[in-house]
């Protein structure tokens, strides 16, 4: 039996095709590691809880879960919901879930939102100042 492909995804809100979501999840020492890239929207955001979840039953009580967003290309609010559940499921297994790496889009948004203080998301550095040699 000859299978034809998949159809392609959907089209964005921009006219583009949507980039589906993709994961690793790797155990590390002391928990869990996630590595995501495509776009988080509501129609991946189930696949997202669903793999968060899992990492932190792999981890177990008190096991760290740290998550690699440097390949996400989009990120809405459905995705800053996704990690904000996530956390409080972390938080009940004592653990708190922490961004390693963002891209700078989905950085500025975790920034704005303040979701990144949650999520332990290191601030941006400060841009330089023009000034700084400045008496």
């Amino acid at each position: 039996m000859i299978r034809s492909p998949a159809p392609p995804p959907p089209a964005s809100p921009g006219g583009r095709a949507r980039e589906r979501l993709r994961h690793r999840t790797e155990p590390t020492g002391s928990g869990t590691s996630v590595r995501l890239s495509g776009e988080i929207d509501p129609s991946t955001a189930g696949e997202l809880e669903s793999v968060l979840t899992a990492a932190l039953s792999l981890g177990g009580d008190g096991a760290s879960l740290t998550l690699d967003l440097s390949g996400v290309s989009f990120c809405d609010s459905s995705c800053l919901n996704t990690l904000l559940h996530a956390r409080l499921l972390a938080v009940a297994r004592h653990s708190d879930p922490r961004v390693v790496a963002a891209g700078a889009r989905v950085a500025r948004l975790l920034a704005r939102t303040h979701v990144g203080d949650l999520v332990e998301f290191p601030a941006a550095p400060a841009a330089p100042r023009g000034d700084d040699h400045a008496p």
